[in-house]
């Protein structure tokens, strides 16, 4: 989840705890405001990893120390003991780490809710675990935790926990139904496949931006992927072509009715090739299983081939010499009516020089990030 729904989520939480009976010991609303989303923001501080290596960072670091229910009294007792050194509250400690690890609970569940993974039992495990009912940025979860945090700000101080802690229901709630319609989505996932005639070992629904009824489908098959993209209500959104929303629109509709779902194929990479494969799948094989890729290979849930690039001129090295890449990506951050935007992969500058592990950014063609 966005850190800034994050943060408000903290801030909301705050205010969910009884005021103490002890006026000297209470903190003010506004430093329950502030330490309750100073800690629910601050489990991302992990994201300083990324600027460091940002394939160690998704695969080791992000959601995993900082993420732990097992360590969240630690965090708790960080932030409270730096809020009290700060504004000279010792005497407030104890309300400071209440708040400070709700803000930071509530941080951890958010995040639980996305298809990303959160080591919740780190360092005891490494296992990811993950409900998958919400997109990454959902304006509906966030306009409900905002709504939540303005009532009760504006209700007297003797029902704002009571409003704080409706805002949460109504948010539990909310995710509740996103599971319904992530159930209804592999239903209709699995009906689909059957009516094609395509034999799946599983399905997958991923939650997918701009309504809570977009779903992203992966199948997989027996060699290959199979991908689709439903709108669960059974229309497609209507978006204003302004050229200002670049490829938004074309995005917004690529989500199809149940009965117009469309299945495309990707190729996994689970096995090596045949030795009658293609060239290019030799090739994408052997930089698969380097060790320097063990990372990504970690990391990726539906790892597959994004693009072979032929030997061309790139600006990142001199004149006349030229590149060649090869792009993996994960599934999972994809999106349809766009070409890849999640890539890992392998350059050279020339058929004699050693691949080199780079990454893509986001939305990017050809800004390339060296990683080795």
């Amino acid at each position: 989840m966005d850190t800034i729904t994050h943060a408000l989520m903290g801030a909301q939480a705050a205010l969910a705890i009884p005021v103490a009976e002890v006026p000297g010991r209470r903190l003010s609303t506004r430093e329950r405001l502030l330490l309750g989303a100073a800690a629910g923001a601050f489990p991302d501080i992990d994201f300083l990893g990324f600027l460091v290596h940002p394939l160690r960072f998704l695969a080791q670091w992000h959601q995993g120390p900082t993420h732990s229910l097992l360590l969240l009294p630690a965090w708790g007792a960080l932030l409270a003991g730096l809020f009290c050194l700060a504004a000279h509250r010792r005497e407030a400690w104890r309300e400071a780490f209440a708040v400070s690890c709700l803000g930071v609970a509530s941080h951890i569940a958010l995040d639980l809710v996305t298809v990303y993974g959160t080591r919740i039992f780190y360092p005891g495990s490494e296992r990811r675990f993950s409900l998958g009912t919400s997109f990454l940025i959902d304006p509906l979860l966030s306009g409900i935790v905002v709504s939540g945090l303005v009532l009760a700000l504006l209700l007297a101080l003797q029902w704002r926990g009571r409003a704080a802690l409706a805002g949460m229901a109504l948010l539990c709630a909310y995710v509740g139904v996103q599971a319904v319609l992530r159930q209804r989505a592999l239903e209709l996932g699995n009906e689909s496949l059957r009516t094609a005639g395509i034999q799946a070992q599983r399905v997958d629904a991923l939650p997918q931006p701009f309504s809570p009824f977009n779903w992203k489908l992966i199948a997989r098959a027996e060699t290959d992927y199979r991908v689709a993209h439903v709108n669960l209500a059974g229309h497609r959104a209507w978006v204003p072509q302004w050229q200002v929303l670049g490829r938004l629109p074309a995005m917004a509709r690529a989500y199809e009715p149940p009965g117009r779902m469309v299945w495309t194929e990707r190729p996994q990479l689970l096995e090596a090739p045949a030795e009658q494969a293609l060239a290019e799948q030799a090739l994408a094989w052997q930089l698969w299983v380097r060790p320097d890729f063990a990372d990504f290979r970690q990391f990726a849930v539906y790892p597959a081939l994004s693009a072979i690039t032929a030997m061309r001129a790139s600006p990142s090295v001199p004149p006349g010499a030229a590149v060649a890449c090869v792009w993996f990506t994960d599934l999972r951050y994809d999106l349809p009516a766009l070409e890849d935007i999640f890539r890992y992969g392998y350059c050279r500058d020339s058929a004699q020089a050693p691949w080199r592990l780079y990454r893509l950014a986001y939305f990017s063609q050809d800004q390339r990030q060296r990683l080795d």
